[in-house]
């Protein structure tokens, strides 16, 4: 049950103001985390909850979703998202392109290959908007220099994606550049709408008969066709807005973990406090995306803690020549130690770290770029430095520029305008290389699950990773057998 848990989260909008921060200079010794600790002292949960997800954005909605879809008709999920509108952080701040998993063997690859198709229909079944679009990813810069030219072949790979010479990728997109000397033409991907999909798994969560009242057939995290998993029932969803985490600890006597979440919190002056309760959780999922590694502090050993390298990308508007052909998502190749792809926003045009994208209202936007503004220490200090840095960065408008035209030659980069910016939540430092997804579940801390660098592809491999994770807690906390019949949903 509920129990007597009712902070005053259900608020109204976003608040405009940024979140007030401390403004004398911490000590490099004490973190943010340790002075909540401080201020914030243990209090006895007054309430219990079997699931708690923290982090109200694409990824611990989906969490949310499976664990209410299919994690039994007795148990109760709560969300709890800091701000006072769900996904608006990552999820807002992305390309909304769905990723088709062809850039390499991982676990984000293979959930966004995963739920490639499964999104799309989804997202259809749910009457979220999406775009389908064809993706041409230009290869190798060394093919530029060189006068051999690939030719269309056939595909051998399960990612439907095709070679083509430089000429043919020109007869689909007129404006590319003559130094393009080969394509990937990749035949599934498109642009879903982040808000409406946030809309919809909302929905999915706390109305128990959104997917029966959606389109036939209706679709859902851990359901297909109107179908779950075998015996099972639909729990209990409620999300609580407006309400942040201040820490978690684990329970005294049992397995389960105690948070502390403090209500009405945004425009406090320092010194402070809303409304604070605390609730018992025997599953704490911790989706919190920027703030996710400043959550850990104090419950994970320090040879196990995970670090965090924000990085900006920077997207610009462009109202100009040189653009009128285009109609699809076009990426240059990763760079060679693959650490960023570029980020995906509705149709693109991509040069090595840019590319240009149309969005579903027909717009063209550049970006985004790979711009560092912060280490493990300033995340450690304040996981919030990032908000002072939600402006795009102007000066960054001519090397955008510059990339652009070596795929787009016709274009006027006097023309660019600053957009917005996105901040990525990357677990490994700029130059590092691929860096995953981390979904970890150990069992010295059984029921709580970490989930962090959730990047670009995160958003197409929301769904499947909340279907991981659902699947986790059923098997590894409730001790519950896969099953079988319900592993093959989807695949008749």
């Amino acid at each position: 049950m509920l129990g007597t848990f009712s902070p005053a989260a259900r608020l109204g909008s976003l608040s405009s103001s940024p979140t007030r921060l401390p403004t004398r200079r911490l000590a490099a010794s004490i973190s943010y985390a340790a002075r909540l600790r401080e201020r914030y002292p243990f209090i006895p949960p007054n309430t219990s909850v079997d699931h708690l997800v923290i982090g109200g954005g694409v990824i611990g909605l989906s969490v949310a979703a499976g664990l209410v879809n299919t994690a039994g008709r007795d148990r109760v999920t709560f969300v709890v998202e800091r701000r006072r509108q769900l996904g608006q952080e990552t999820t807002a701040r992305n390309s909304e392109v769905i990723h088709s998993g062809e850039h390499g063997l991982s676990t984000g690859a293979t959930l966004a290959d995963e739920l490639r198709d499964i999104l799309i229909v989804a997202t259809a079944n749910s009457q979220v908007p999406y775009l389908d679009a064809l993706q041409t990813l230009s290869l190798d810069p060394r093919l530029r220099s060189s006068d051999a030219e690939l030719s269309a072949s056939q595909n051998d790979s399960v990612v439907p994606a095709y070679f083509l010479s430089g000429n043919e990728a020109r007869d689909l997109e007129p404006d590319l550049s003559r130094e393009v000397k080969g394509a990937l033409l990749v035949t599934e991907t498109g642009i879903v709408d982040s808000q409406g999909l946030v809309d919809s798994l909302e929905r999915e969560i706390e109305e128990g008969d959104y997917l029966s009242s959606s389109n036939g057939g209706y679709f859902g995290v851990g359901v297909r066709g109107g179908r779950s998993r075998k015996g099972t029932g639909r729990g209990e969803g409620v999300i609580v807005k407006g309400t942040r985490v201040v820490r978690i600890d684990r329970e005294n006597k049992g397995n389960g973990w105690v948070v502390q979440l403090e209500s009405g919190w945004e425009g406090l002056e320092e010194g402070q406090k809303g409304d604070v309760e605390s609730v018992r959780a025997d599953v704490v999922v911790n989706a919190a995306g920027l703030g996710a590694v400043s959550l850990m502090e104090g419950l994970v050993r320090d040879n196990e803690r995970v670090q965090m390298w924000p990085v900006k990308g920077n997207y610009m508007s462009y109202k100009g020549p040189g653009v009128s052909n285009i109609s699809r998502l076009i990426y240059p190749c990763p760079s060679q130690n693959i650490d960023h792809l570029g980020t995906h926003l509705r149709v693109q045009i991509h040069t090595d770290e840019h590319f240009q994208t149309i969005d579903l209202d027909g717009n063209i936007k550049f970006g985004p770029d790979v711009e560092p503004i912060g280490s493990p220490s300033d995340v450690l200090a304040n996981p919030d430095f990032w908000q002072a840095h939600l402006a795009p960065s102007e000066a960054h408008l001519r090397s955008i520029g510059e990339a652009a035209r070596r795929y787009l030659p016709g274009i006027d980069p006097s023309r660019l305008t600053p957009d917005y910016a996105g901040i990525r939540p990357n677990i490994s430092p700029p130059g590092a290389g691929f860096s995953d997804f981390m979904v970890r579940h150990k069992p010295e801390r059984r029921g709580l699950v970490e989930m962090m660098g959730f990047n670009s592809p995160g958003l197409t491999s929301a769904l499947a990773a909340g279907e991981m994770v659902s699947g986790m807690v059923r098997r590894d906390v409730w001790g519950e057998k896969d099953d079988l019949e319900g592993l093959a949903i989807g695949w008749e």
